[in-house]
Parts: structure tokens; C-alpha cells; sequence
């Protein structure tokens, strides 16, 4: 996969900037400091199977397929193609749009001369069909920021197994079946699924007597009545005539699998001769586990690549002071635009840097932001109403944009 580094190397990188807090100026110390940028993509890729010759020679025939997007683990930098990139800009992706009012001090690399038509028809982005891309985010934003349903405050300790997502019946309603195999003395070791056909994740659960006898030790009937939990449960639920017959009858080992592995990602199954009764049935959520594991999986990416300050900061609060900012900040810049003053990056020139950065730290309970972010969300729908902005931008301007953009990179024109 092509880095960063490839791209500068080839002399592809139409446009680098700094991104994210930085730009605002509501950054703090030690905090990351976002890029983001434009590249252009080969002839071999656009025009061709989608690889790069020189990239596949240089790299002893490997062939990375064309990429629209390249950034880091953390997506702290990112850089677009070209083509995507106009595609964003077509769709008012508010991240995007403030590329192209970037001040000068906080250009890494100016526009490379194949995008000055873009930069000089640079108002022509700004139409009505911002506004809800900036809404929206916002909105967003705010939804991360409520700190209850957060990865901080409810942290994954340990990936679950799929015995945790198995119930059966228990009087009125339901348990877990491992709370219901430990109250009758019973091991999970010992049982044999069998899927109920035409009823999705249900099994009968049976249950091999010759392996529990071994495993516990159990050698006589005398062995067994001296247990209490599995021992009442055979009286209650077979109800043998004659107990002894009972326990010779079901000395031999059926061999079933068990229910699942502690590393497992399934339920196992095993084979019952005709005739076995079930010990009960078990409804498994496979759903419920799936998504257990994807979410597990999400929270250990997060807790790898977290930002440990921002961490700490918001570890004993109910809300995420980051996103909360964002989402004042993107309300703000969305009525600007509306009033027709532009995009204003820079939050000090707009005069609620202090406010923000208030925000950030924690100054304000969640209950006074909501009020501001719902007063502020009833000034940007009032300014939307009296906006005199075009109400989108034109397609047909933005396909010629990127013709130009390709062909005066190629030297075509």
C-alpha cells in the first residue's frame, strides 16, 4: 500500500495542510497536530487496471491497487485523490469544503499550479446544500459527546464467549444457561447441542451421564446421592423408578463435544442417538455475539490508538468535551455561512475561541451546552431560512474543475 512517502516522493502531492484544532486555533498543548491534503493519481492507475508500473517495479512486481485515500492508524493525516476529493467537495463535505479557505500560515505545501482554477472559483462551494452536511456533523457530535453511551465510561473488560449469549427457560422467564447448569450441578463439558430444525438458534440440550460420573469421580450410586445439586435434579427430572438401574443404564460415555470453547466463536454440536431426552432448550443470540465481537473489537482499536490526555480529561465526566466543542463550533460556522461571512477557520477572528476552548475544559455541565447548542441550532435554522446563498453547487463547473486539474498536472493543455 502506497504511503505518504511515496506520494512526496513522486512528486504527487498537490496540496498539504494543517487540519482539525490546530486550524481553528482551539488546539491545546501536546495535542496531535491533523494534516490533510491532495494527491493525484498516475496515468497507469486512471487509465489502466488500476496499479502503478513504477510503484510495482520498485517494490519487485508488487502491485497496490489505486487508492482513493491514504492515511495513518490514527487518521490523523489524510490525503485525498484528487477525483475523490472533488466528489466530497460536489457533496458539501463540511471537513473538505474549509480546504479551500486554508490561511497561508497554515499551508505545509501551497497549491500546486493545476488547481488555481479551483481556488479562484472557490465561492462557488458555498451554497445552501452546506448547510446540512454542518447540521448533521453537528449532530453527530453531539451524540458521541453524551459521555454514558462513550467507550470511556463503559469500558469492554473481556470478550465474552457465545456460552454468554445461551438462555433457556426459567419459570416465567429466561437465564443464562450456564446460571441454570450450575444451579443443578450440571457442566457445560458434558452437553450435546442439537439444532432444532426450522427454529433458528435453538437446541436441545442433552446431556452425557457416563462423562459426568467420570469427571466427578462418581464410581457407585452411593458416590452420587452424596452430591446434592445433580443428584436432586435426576430424581426431579427423570423420576427413576429404581435409581440404581437408572445410574448403570447411563454409566457409558456418549462422547458429546460440550457447548463452546473459551476461545470459541460458535456453538458446537454433536450427535444424539434417537431416543435421548433433552435436559432442556436453549435459545443462543448468534446475532447478539456478533455483535459483541465487533464491538469488542472497535473498543480494543480505541484503546490502542487513544489520546491519553483527552482520555484523563474526560474519564469522570458525562460527556466528551471534544466532540461537545465541535458540535458549537460547526453550528457557529454553519450560520456564518448563512449570514453570507464565509467560513471562518480561524474561531478567533469570529470571537468564541474563549467559549470553545471553555467547552473543551470542561467549564460547563452537559445540561448548559444542550442549551446552547439548542440555541445556537435555532439561529442557524432561522439564518438558513433567510439565506440568499445559491441553493447548490453546479455539477457540470465541478467535472470541468477536475478535467482541467488532470490534464494541466499531464501537461495535456
Amino acid at each position: 500500500m502506497k504511503t505518504f512517502e511515496d506520494i512526496k516522493n513522486s512528486d504527487r502531492l498537490l496540496y498539504h495542510y494543517i487540519a482539525g484544532s490546530t486550524l481553528y486555533h482551539c488546539n491545546e498543548e501536546g495535542s496531535d497536530v491533523d494534516t490533510k491534503g491532495l494527491f493525484i493519481a498516475t496515468p497507469d492507475e486512471m487509465f489502466g487496471l488500476g496499479f502503478d508500473k513504477q510503484f510495482r517495479d520498485k517494490y519487485k512486481g508488487a502491485i497496490d491497487l489505486y487508492s482513493t485515500q491514504i492515511d495513518d492508524d490514527k487518521a490523523d493525516n489524510v490525503l485525498y485523490e484528487v477525483g475523490k476529493y472533488m466528489g466530497m467537495l460536489l457533496s458539501s463535505n463540511a471537513n473538505v469544503l474549509e480546504s479551500l479557505f486554508v490561511p497561508d500560515n497554515m499551508v505545509i505545501v501551497k497549491p500546486h499550479k493545476c488547481l488555481d482554477a479551483l481556488f479562484e472559483n472557490r465561492d462557488k462551494f458555498i451554497t445552501k446544500a452546506c448547510f446540512m452536511p454542518f447540521v448533521s456533523y453537528a449532530i453527530e457530535q453531539v451524540k458521541k459527546a453524551r459521555g454514558l453511551n462513550k467507550k470511556i465510561v463503559n469500558p469492554i473488560k473481556e470478550r465474552l464467549t457465545p456460552f454468554d449469549f445461551a438462555y433457556t427457560f426459567c419459570k416465567q422467564g429466561s437465564t443464562n444457561i450456564r446460571n441454570w447448569l450450575v444451579d443443578r450441578g450440571l457442566d457445560k463439558d458434558c452437553c450435546g447441542l442439537v439444532n432444532i430444525p426450522n427454529m433458528h438458534d435453538i437446541y436441545g440440550v442433552y446431556y452425557d451421564w457416563g462423562a459426568h460420573f467420570e469427571k466427578y469421580g462418581i464410581k457407585t450410586v452411593e458416590d452420587f446421592k452424596k452430591r446434592e445439586l445433580d443428584y436432586n435434579f435426576v430424581e426431579s427430572f427423570y423420576k427413576p423408578a429404581d435409581i440404581e438401574e437408572w445410574f448403570e443404564n447411563n454409566k457409558e460415555i456418549k462422547h458429546y463435544r460440550g457447548m463452546c470453547l473459551d476461545n470459541a466463536t460458535d456453538m458446537r454440536s454433536s450427535s444424539v442417538s434417537k431416543g435421548e431426552k433433552p435436559i432442556c432448550w436453549m435459545s443462543y443470540n448468534e446475532n447478539g455475539f456478533n455483535s459483541h465481537c465487533r464491538v469488542y473489537k472497535e473498543y480494543k482499536e480505541w484503546e490502542k490508538n487513544r489520546n491519553p490526555r483527552r482520555y484523563e480529561s474526560n474519564l469522570n465526566k458525562n460527556y466528551d468535551s471534544k466532540n461537545m466543542y465541535h458540535c458549537v463550533r460547526l453550528m457557529r460556522m454553519g450560520k456564518e455561512i448563512a449570514n453570507g461571512d464565509g467560513l471562518i477557520l480561524d474561531r478567533r477572528e469570529a470571537g468564541d475561541r474563549d467559549l470553545l476552548m471553555d467547552i473543551r475544559h470542561h467549564k460547563f455541565e452537559y445540561d448548559e451546552i444542550m442549551a446552547l447548542v439548542a440555541k445556537d441550532e435555532a439561529e442557524l435554522n432561522e439564518a438558513i431560512a433567510k439565506s440568499k446563498l445559491p441553493e447548490k453547487i453546479d455539477v457540470c463547473l465541478v467535472n470541468d474543475l477536475l478535467i482541467e486539474i488532470r490534464k494541466k498536472y499531464y501537461g495535456i493543455i
